[in-house]
């Protein structure tokens, strides 16, 4: 049954395009691009636009570095002001479950806990 030039009904019931209109489709797409002769990547225009869009991004790297420098220092001032937290919560039973000691020196410490592993 066909009730379009353009689309027909598939075995499975749905609306396919036509095998004539995708071949038109792919001739005019390699048609255009054999005109240009390159692949447009996104980066086209004018050499007048590019090097306007370079100075911009210029412009834009220059007044926001200093900007995170700034925010560098300020961080690294409250991490050293912050005070530490060295109080330890509760000894809960199910937090240093071992079936098997690890590898490494006594077995009972982790690969990176540096204070039971000084501990050994």
């Amino acid at each position: 049954m066909e009730s379009f030039p353009i689309l027909r009904i598939s075995q499975y019931g749905s609306w396919a395009m036509s095998a004539s209109l995708v071949n038109g489709l792919r001739r005019t797409i390699l048609r255009r691009s054999a005109r240009h002769g390159v692949r447009m990547m996104g980066g086209h225009g004018s050499p007048e636009e590019i090097k306007a869009g370079m100075e911009w991004w210029k412009m834009v790297t220059k007044y926001s570095l200093p900007l995170v420098g700034v925010a560098l220092v300020a961080n690294l001032y409250l991490e050293m002001t912050h005070h530490p937290h060295e109080e330890e919560g509760p000894k809960y039973s199910y937090l240093k479950i071992r079936n098997k000691p690890y590898p490494w020196g006594k077995g009972d410490c982790n690969f990176f806990d540096l204070k039971c592993r000084r501990n050994e």
